[in-house]
């Protein structure tokens, strides 16, 4: 008997001091619930001695936040109640009888609905279900319940406190927030992808997540907005200045040009290419500028349903094809031209057909599958799919710079040859001007290519960086978070070889000698106004310098034929056709 005693106090002793009891705040209390309509109102809230209803309404907005951008599925009633209750917990009272004191408690959150909650909205790398609490070193979360000691308070040793699972509830509860700059978008969700009922990625709007309701901004955040508004503004100002140079040159060469020769036409339908390239870059003009056609919200790119979308598009893929099938046609030409000096190709009618049925083979099909709209990190409407990029222009541009290159090399090889071998350096200086024409478009085309190639091959380390712009945006107000994209230069950059084409040519053209003869022997500066302008211009200077009216019209004649036969693009300018 006496064995039995002692082994029946040990285990006694080993129990109790192995039993582990929840601390109690005797300045703890239940308070009403001060929140607003974000969760269902509770009657009790449990508040301790060091907190408030407000504090912890600070950490809720925090995990608000991040559920915001979570799916729908877990965006329910049990989940929000048992986000609530873990910084909001119920509030158990016990009266101590001896005093009618009340003995406030807070009803913990069940081990296993934490866990089950953080595994559905995929928080488990932001929240631990296992931590303990600070003072007592229990878990914040228990198994099954909270055991208190009430013994002092008149009560049971082990009062046990069951933890909190709310009912289960698939109920989908839409808090209508989103962290910023997120932007909260409200939608009926009823399945992946094609199967939600407003099928938003063809109006425009893309959401983190097939059934989320926060919408990436536009433009995408990848940099700031000030550095948005310098590439938009850029854009803007080179096509403007593009477009005025590129219709100064078309209309110089064909349209008051009393003779034009075929080189003339190969030059005036590139520029009108580029003059077509810079209406879809200053489209955006007509609904408010560059930022509004590729962001007509503040969520939402712009998609082929836009009218100016559409038509920026259209315009943009079949000019940027017409441009680079006459810079082949140039590049082969002018090659054959030094080359076979004495030989002729008159091919201009069949190059006209080619590059305009190219040119719609490459772009109305396109138009018709709506593949024409506005990237969320771009700053031109173009083909939105990778496979039809390559398609459609990229394999034919890396075609046509194969081409390209190899005449430019060849037409380089050629003038080697002639200048070696006869010293002529007039032929080198008389060839420049095309050849650096060529050379420059050359060199902004590969750009173009290997720029595509990078941005394609960087795609995952941009997708990568998804997680800190997550972790960024939930834990400071996300005004410096960034998404990962290419560098602000390169982008720069693209914008600089897409909208220059036109300062190119005028560069190297607009006030040659043969540009100033065609103005200078032009209805423009010869009719009867202009006459008479030119003779009062003339009688007012007879009494300077002792210089007859007559003189002056001498030298004037004199310099109007100078410069009217001089100043020739290539060696081909008397070989003069006339398009019937």
């Amino acid at each position: 008997m006496r064995v039995l005693f002692i082994l029946f106090l040990f285990y006694f002793y080993t129990y109790t001091e192995a039993q582990q009891y929840y601390p109690i705040d005797p300045t703890g209390k239940c308070e009403q619930y001060i929140g607003d309509s974000v969760i269902t109102p509770c009657n009790s809230i449990y508040v301790s001695s060091t907190a408030n209803q407000s504090t912890a309404m600070l950490s809720l907005n925090l995990y608000f936040s991040l559920l915001g951008g979570s799916s729908a599925s877990c965006q329910n009633a049990y989940t929000f109640a048992t986000l609530c209750s873990t910084y909001l917990p119920e509030c158990e009272i016990f009266i101590d009888n001896s005093t009618n004191k009340e003995i406030a408690m807070p009803k913990r959150v069940c081990l296993d609905t934490c866990n089950s909650v953080s595994k559905n909205c995929q928080i488990t790398s932001y929240f631990d279900c296992n931590q303990l609490e600070p003072i007592s070193k229990l878990p914040l979360f228990p198994k099954e319940s909270s055991d208190y000691n009430l013994t002092t308070y008149g009560g049971e040793l082990n009062y046990r406190l069951d933890c909190y699972d709310p009912p289960k509830s698939n109920e989908t509860t839409v808090i209508g927030y989103c962290p910023f700059p997120l932007v909260f978008r409200n939608r009926t969700i009823v399945g992946k992808g094609s199967d939600s009922l407003d099928n938003s990625e063809n109006y425009g709007y893309t959401y983190v997540s097939e059934d989320s309701y926060c919408t990436i901004p536009c433009p995408a955040p990848i940099f700031s907005e000030k550095q948005w508004d310098n590439i938009f503004d850029t854009s803007d100002a080179i096509s403007l200045v593009s477009l005025l140079c590129s219709v100064y040159l078309f209309i110089t060469y064909m349209v008051i040009n009393p003779k034009r020769n075929k080189y003339d036409y190969f030059f005036s339908f590139f520029v009108l290419s580029i003059i077509l390239m810079s209406i879809a870059g200053t489209i955006g003009f007509s609904v408010g500028g560059t930022r509004k056609l590729l962001c007509p919200e503040i969520n939402r790119r712009g998609v082929y349903t836009d009218p100016a979308v559409a038509a920026a598009g259209w315009i943009f893929q079949f000019a940027i094809i017409n441009a680079i099938l006459w810079f082949s046609i140039n590049s082969f030409e002018l090659w054959f031209q030094i080359k076979f000096i004495k030989r002729k190709l008159h091919l201009i009618k069949f190059y006209i057909l080619a590059v305009l049925v190219i040119s719609i083979a490459l772009s109305v099909p396109l138009s018709a599958i709506g593949e024409f709209n506005a990237g969320l990190g771009n700053f031109v409407v173009w083909i939105e799919s990778g496979k039809y990029q390559n398609w459609f222009f990229w394999g034919p541009l890396g075609i046509v710079l194969t081409v390209g290159t190899t005449f430019i090399g060849l037409v380089i090889w050629e003038i080697y040859k002639i200048v070696s071998s006869t010293n002529k350096s007039d032929f080198f200086k008389l060839q420049l001007k095309p050849l650096m024409n060529m050379l420059l478009i050359y060199l902004t085309f590969v750009y173009l290519f290997g720029y595509n190639f990078y941005i394609h091959n960087s795609l995952n380390g941009f997708y990568g960086s998804s997680e800190e712009f997550k972790n960024c945006i939930i834990s400071t107000d996300g005004k410096d978070c960034r998404i990962q994209g290419p560098p602000y230069s390169s982008i720069l950059m693209f914008v600089f070889c897409l909208r220059i084409y036109g300062v190119y040519c005028i560069a190297l053209y607009g006030f040659s000698p043969k540009t100033r003869s065609i103005w200078s022997n032009s209805i423009v500066f010869n009719n009867s106004m202009a006459n008479k302008l030119k003779t009062l211009y003339i009688s007012s200077g007879t009494t300077k310098g002792g210089t007859s009216s007559t003189d002056i019209k001498m030298s004037t004649n004199n310099n109007s034929n100078m410069d009217s036969g001089g100043g020739k693009s290539s060696s081909m300018e008397p070989d003069e056709i006339i398009l019937r």
